[in-house]
């Protein structure tokens, strides 16, 4: 299966001299640090819920927790060891810590690759069981030492550090401008090593001393573009390698698109770190349980392994909850503990100070005056201008005045016999300056209402 030592230096070189794969890198292997751990009991057995409670105690403590990075190294490098530190706390033995190991220390066995052994000078020796966190990860199907992330950026790493290798020649050949020296045929050589002394010292120091006859042109190389050319290169394997260790490059570059070609990656990103979850979640249990369980449980104790998961805590809309609070359904019921975990409050205890209930704002005592008139059942007494307008309604004056003036032309218009005919009776009728009893009686009564208004009398006929 060949020698692995030459392949972790590599992978480790590659970390300290690649900023941007160190990066991304990081990015990836903390991206566990973002999600929620959760340890449930593998039944409803006692054995079980003691089991997952300790498990629990163990992976939230701080030295353990601060660990897992050590554990999430596998994801460059294929894998990973840390040995499990024992302790003994009220006379029950539990984990305590977890130290990272050297993973040169360690080869695959030379039959199939799979099963990792201790490098010894007798040869390679069976680790010693409950004493190591083994996390292989899986980037790809395969040997579990070709599934780390180093492989596949070994092409980006290599190719890159050759551009910039040339990029530096390019700076340094036509960085600087060209110093030349002239000086005519009867210079002697002592003057020849003057002046080229004085063009060298013109690139360092920018100052020298030379005689009279001679002459220093500096001439400036045009190459403008050219240097885009090794950073445009240099970029383009730095995008590689993100895309290669987060699956996007939109979190790490700045790229046309913006906020929504940054979601749409975000999603890509978040399917890569629920993998990394999922498979450290598997070690975990296999490792960290499966070795609380041999050592707190008798071998002939059927006890299950506690089920290990990480999730994201999905985030709440604090409007929509404020308006679900407001108008929700009856029989809808919403646990107090959930409005607080959504604001990020601390439900406060019996004895502690809380805030008030808002006060409610309550209506005023008289309504205004426009609503309870509206309201009034009692009829206002009418002015004279209402009562005028009354009585030429009930004693028929208004009705006599309109049968005088519209009758005539009612009965013009039932002896016509077209639309033409129409059109001239009420032409004809419009046209007719005879002042007719409707109108006088308009006349009259409108004089009527303008002098009761300006005098304050009481209009009568």
């Amino acid at each position: 299966m060949g020698d692995a030592t030459a392949y972790l230096e590599l992978a480790e070189q590659m970390e300290e001299k690649d900023l941007h794969y160190s990066a991304v890198l990081g990015v990836r292997k903390r991206a566990i640090r973002s999600l929620e751990l959760h340890v449930e009991p593998g039944d409803e057995t006692d054995g079980a819920a003691e089991l997952a409670e300790v498990t629990r105690k163990v992976l939230n403590s701080a030295a353990v927790r601060t660990t897992l990075i050590d554990v999430m190294d596998a994801i460059g490098k294929s894998y990973s060891v840390c040995e499990i530190v024992w302790a003994r706390i009220g006379g029950a033995l539990t984990i305590a810590d977890l130290e990272w190991v050297d993973p040169r220390w360690f080869e695959f066995d030379k039959d199939n690759g799979r099963h990792l052994y201790l490098r010894d000078n007798a040869g390679p020796q069976p680790l010693r069981p409950d004493s190591y966190v083994i996390h292989m990860a899986k980037a790809k199907s395969g040997l579990p030492i070709r599934g780390g992330l180093a492989r596949l950026a070994a092409w980006g790493y290599l190719f890159k550090n050759y551009t910039i290798k040339d990029w530096h020649i390019f700076c340094e050949a036509y960085g600087h401008p060209l110093r030349l020296g002239k000086y005519d045929a009867s210079a002697s050589p002592q003057d020849r090593q003057t002046l080229l002394r004085a063009v060298r010292q013109i690139g360092v120091d920018m100052a020298a001393i030379i005689p009279q006859s001679m002459d220093v042109d500096i001439v400036s190389a045009s190459q403008a573009g050219s240097d885009k050319l090794y950073e445009g290169n240099a970029r383009w394997w730095d995008e590689q390698l993100s895309k290669g260790v987060l699956g996007q490059v939109a979190t790490t570059d700045a790229i046309a698109g913006g906020h929504a070609v940054g979601k749409i990656h975000e999603a890509v990103r978040d399917d890569i770190r629920d993998a990394d979850a999922e498979q450290l979640a598997a070690t975990l249990q296999r490792d960290i349980a499966g070795a609380l369980r041999r050592v707190l449980f008798r071998a002939d104790r059927a006890v299950p392994l506690p089920n290990i998961r990480f999730e994201m805590e999905d985030a709440v809309d604090a409007q929509a909850l404020l308006n679900l609070i407001e108008k929700r359904p009856p029989g809808l019921r919403i646990a107090t503990a959930d409005v607080y975990r959504a604001f990020n409050l601390r439900q406060p205890d019996d004895d502690e100070e809380v805030l008030g209930d808002p006060a409610v704002a309550t209506p005023p005592a008289d309504p205004p005056v426009r609503i309870a008139a509206s309201r009034d059942d009692t009829p206002a007494p009418k002015d004279s201008i209402d009562a005028l307008v009354d009585a030429l309604i009930s004693e028929g004056d208004l009705e006599e005045a309109m049968q005088s003036e519209i009758g005539p032309l009612l009965e013009a218009l039932a002896g016509a016999q077209s639309i033409e005919e129409v059109r001239d009776i009420l032409s004809a009728f419009a046209d007719d300056p005879a002042a007719g009893p409707m109108q006088d009686l308009l006349t009259r009564s409108t004089y009527a209402a303008r002098l009761a208004g300006e005098l304050g009398a009481q209009v009568t006929r």
